[in-house]
């Protein structure tokens, strides 16, 4: 009898939790499947927690009416299960995971709809596979759960169980998070990327981290301490005193500037042939007639767009906080290419064929320093090609409106047309003969390019006969990786040997005042924050009393040894480049940078801790809204040595 009453109590047991039985089985699949996805290994710990916070969770239904569990446990289904699929979407295209932050940004969804559908893996939806099944489940075992929900043995097994699955749940959580800060001390608090947090803290406690981190930013102003500001003053003495006028120092003094951000543009398509047709023979012209660089470098993060103006203008390096510099520190005052030429007497333009509301750039480029502004609202309908105004009829509106503009002047331009997923070409602008890879991603992008391209060369052409041209400083550069998976490289033979080979971005610059430097390619790597530096430099503008963080790329001192910094702390230099993982320097790859040979890690650890450095200069300037204080002198320089 003994025996059957045991039966019969864990029979109820069973039917009972039946909903928290199949769930909780679901997600140890769901949760591999997701590692799977994101190309990411699954640690058993990692494993275990991950599946303790879903049980922990459903195990809170008990405190609810039986009458409302189906939509708690619903509610908690759908919800770890849209992480996992919101992840997977975003990292598809960012290579990393999403944010809290990015809420901030939830007003662009409407307008990059449609490229993220196009990342959508069919598989994703593999997530909400145990939905339908849920709703079965209550619809036609809820009886049964019912009775055996009121069954005799039915609390005290439930508190026993509960009080299991929360203590595994603290005791795991804690020993996961002291495992974590052993490996990797600065993870948490340098956050190199959010991807990296994830992989040692599991899907479900790294939200939870990142809420707990945005709250704790919005609650508490972070402001930098005495040694801190000390620090970064001590750097940029250190870093402005090795500071020497060349030769071409102020030589296009006077010019003005032209500066156009190219959406999506790689450097790849420079002098690429496709069937024997030149895909930017504009550009290609452009190289040939100015000072080519083709190892520049894409600095850019989770800010894509965004980050490439701001690196570029700012001369900074994209926040550890995730989501866009433009939201999250829109209270800043920065230090800026258009305020830098405003003091010069410069009016300072900037012109964009999409909403003044996307990545907040209405409010942005005044900050920056613009004292007029032109988006969609401001400008004449035309033809639309991709998400709004063709380039065609931007550049055609920019060319009359540059001949207005009080000179000098700075004009900074931002393409739109060659935009993700590259789709949206008319038919009547696909001119390339590609073959086989007419319909591929690749062949899209390459369509998209090429039209882009025809758009800057009849703009140039516009410059040339309104004797623009030859009176200003036109510089042409991309403002982020195009975005596409090595998959597609594949198909024009570009295989890389290693993360970051091939996420470069074209930069020419071209100003009649250079004479022989014209017509010259210029080996040296280099990236966005580089380009404030150099422009400032060919037109006479000292670097003392400014905060910029990139180099000059024009007279560079013979010895330097530059390192071009990834938000993620790797970096290349003329000969290396090195990958970091999870921010420790022991366990980065050290490579040679043309061939992707390992080599000798000499010297590695030096320059790691000194690219981290760089980027926790840059953080505590922006974190702590440091400008106006660098500017305005109020924390002394003390005798020490520069951090390194």
């Amino acid at each position: 009898m003994k025996g059957k009453q045991l039966v019969r109590n864990i029979t109820f047991l069973l039917q009972a939790k039946i909903d928290f039985i199949l769930l909780v089985a679901i997600f140890a699949w769901k949760v591999p499947l997701f590692y799977r996805i994101v190309n990411m290994n699954l640690d058993g710990t990692v494993y275990a927690i991950s599946l303790l916070v879903v049980a922990s969770l459903l195990i809170c239904r008990n405190a609810f009416p039986f009458a409302f569990r189906f939509a708690y446990v619903m509610l908690v289904d759908l919800v770890l299960s849209t992480l996992m699929f919101i992840d997977s979407i975003y990292h598809s295209y960012f290579h990393d995971v999403t944010s809290i932050s990015l809420l901030r940004q939830i007003g662009q969804v409407n307008e990059i709809s449609g490229s993220i559908w196009t990342l959508a893996d069919g598989k994703y939806l593999l997530y909400f596979v145990d939905i339908p099944l849920l709703i079965l489940l209550y619809r036609f075992k809820m009886k049964q759960m019912l009775s055996a929900h009121r069954g005799p043995v039915w609390k005290t097994a439930s508190r026993i169980f509960a009080m299991a699955i929360v203590f595994l749940l603290v005791f795991g959580s804690t020993f996961n998070i002291e495992r974590t800060l052993a490996k990797v001390p600065s993870l948490l608090d340098s956050r190199y990327s959010n991807k990296a947090v994830l992989q040692e803290l599991g899907i479900y406690h790294y939200h939870l981290f990142d809420i707990y981190q945005y709250v704790n930013r919005a609650l508490k102003n972070r402001k930098a301490t005495p040694e801190e500001i000390n620090d970064v003053k001590t750097w940029f003495a250190a870093e402005n005193g090795k500071w020497q006028p060349g030769p071409l120092f102020g030589k296009a003094k006077g010019q003005n500037l032209i500066v156009i951000q190219e959406e999506s543009l790689q450097a790849f398509v420079v002098n690429l042939k496709v069937n024997g047709q030149e895909v930017t023979p504009n550009l290609n012209k452009l190289v040939r007639e100015g000072v080519y660089y083709p190892n520049y470098y894409d600095q850019t993060y989770h800010g894509r767009t965004s980050d490439g103006e701001f690196t570029s203008l700012v001369s900074l390096y994209p926040s550890s906080v995730p989501g866009s510099i433009y939201f999250n520190f829109v209270e800043n005052e920065f230090d800026s290419l258009p305020k830098a030429l405003k003091r010069e007497g410069y009016t300072t333009f900037s012109a964009h064929a999409y909403a003044g509301s996307f990545w907040n750039r209405a409010v942005m480029h005044r900050k920056l320093g613009f004292e007029q502004s032109m988006f969609m609202e401001s400008l004449e309908d035309g033809e639309k090609v991709g998400w709004g105004l063709s380039d065609r009829d931007f550049f055609k509106q920019m060319n009359e409106k540059l001949k207005e503009l009080p000179q000098p002047f700075f004009a900074f331009l931002i393409s739109l047309s060659n935009h993700h997923p590259f789709n949206e070409v008319p038919a009547a602008y696909k001119t390339l003969q590609l073959g086989e890879l007419e319909g591929t991603m690749m062949g899209d992008y390459l369509h998209s390019v090429h039209y882009a391209d025809q758009a800057l060369g009849e703009f140039i052409e516009s410059l040339k006969k309104s004797g623009l041209y030859d009176s200003s400083v036109l510089a042409v550069y991309g403002d982020h990786d195009a975005g596409l998976p090595d998959a597609e490289l594949a198909r024009i033979g570009i295989r890389p040997q290693y993360d970051k080979q091939y996420d470069k971005v074209p930069l020419v610059i071209y100003s009649s005042a250079l004479g022989k430097k014209n017509g010259t390619v210029d080996e040296q790597v280099a990236g966005h924050l580089d380009l404030t530096p150099s422009l400032l430099y060919l037109l006479g503008v000292p670097q003392e009393g400014h905060y910029f963080m990139g180099q000059r790329l024009f007279d560079v001192p013979s010895g330097s040894n530059k390192q071009v910094v990834f938000r993620d702390g790797s970096y290349v230099t003329q000969n290396r480049v090195f990958l970091v993982q999870n921010g420790l320097w022991e366990e980065g790859q050290y490579l040679d940078r043309t061939s992707g040979k390992t080599v000798d890690g000499q010297g590695a650890q030096e320059a790691t801790l000194a690219a981290q450095n760089r980027l926790r200069i840059s953080d505590l300037i922006l974190e702590s809204n440091l400008i106006p204080a660098l500017q305005n002198g109020t924390a002394a320089v003390t005798d020490r040595n520069p951090p390194q």
